[in-house]
C-alpha cells in the first residue's frame, strides 16, 4: 500500500473541487436550478486546500499558485454573493499582485479579445456583432493608437466609444 502523502491529498482534492466547479458551472445545477453549492461549499473547500497546500508544499512556484487560487476562490465567492461575479474582472484583480499588465496584453495581440471590458446585453446576445465589435476595435487600435493596446491614453480617439457608434446592435 502506498504511503499516504498530504500534499498528494490536498492536490486531489483541489482537482475535485474544481471539478464539481465547473461540472455545477456547465450543467444548469447552479445557474438555471439556483444551487448555491459553488458559493455556500466548493470556493470554500477550494479556498481552505490551497491554504493547507501553501504550508505543506516545499515548491516555491507550487506555493505561489496555492497562494493565488485561494485569492482566487475567496474573490470568486464574495463576489457571488454579493451578486456581482464578473469573470474577467475576478480575474484582473486576483491577478494584479502578480502581474500588472495582463498576460494577454504583453506583447501577443494575437491572443488577446478585442472586446469591451463590459459588454451590453445586445452585445451579449448577438455573437456577430462581438465579432464585428472586436474586428473594428483591433483595426481602430491601429489607426488611432499605431498599434493594439489597452491604454487609450496616447490615442487619437477611443476605439471601443467609436466601434461602439458604429457597429449597431440589433434591437
Amino acid at each position: 500500500m502506498k504511503e499516504f502523502s498530504d500534499l498528494d491529498y490536498t492536490r486531489d482534492a483541489l482537482i475535485k473541487q474544481l471539478g464539481l466547479v465547473q461540472l455545477h458551472g456547465t450543467d444548469g445545477s447552479a445557474v438555471d436550478a439556483g444551487c448555491g453549492c459553488i458559493e455556500s461549499k466548493h470556493t470554500y473547500l477550494i479556498e481552505a486546500l490551497s491554504e493547507e497546500g501553501m504550508t505543506i508544499s516545499t515548491d516555491k512556484k507550487e506555493k505561489e499558485f496555492y497562494a493565488q487560487l485561494s485569492d482566487f476562490a475567496r474573490f470568486a465567492r464574495k463576489e457571488i454573493e454579493a451578486g456581482t461575479f464578473n469573470m474577467h474582472g475576478l480575474m484582473r484583480e486576483t491577478m494584479k499582485p502578480y502581474s500588472a499588465t495582463p498576460k494577454h496584453v504583453q506583447g501577443n495581440p494575437r491572443t488577446r479579445a478585442f472586446l469591451p471590458h463590459n459588454l451590453t446585453e445586445c452585445e451579449k446576445a448577438h455573437p456577430e456583432v462581438r465579432r464585428k465589435l472586436a474586428k473594428t476595435i483591433k483595426a481602430l487600435e491601429v489607426k488611432c493608437c499605431g498599434g493594439p493596446t489597452t491604454d487609450y491614453s496616447k490615442c487619437t480617439c477611443n476605439p471601443v466609444a467609436v466601434a461602439r457608434a458604429t457597429v449597431p446592435c440589433p434591437t
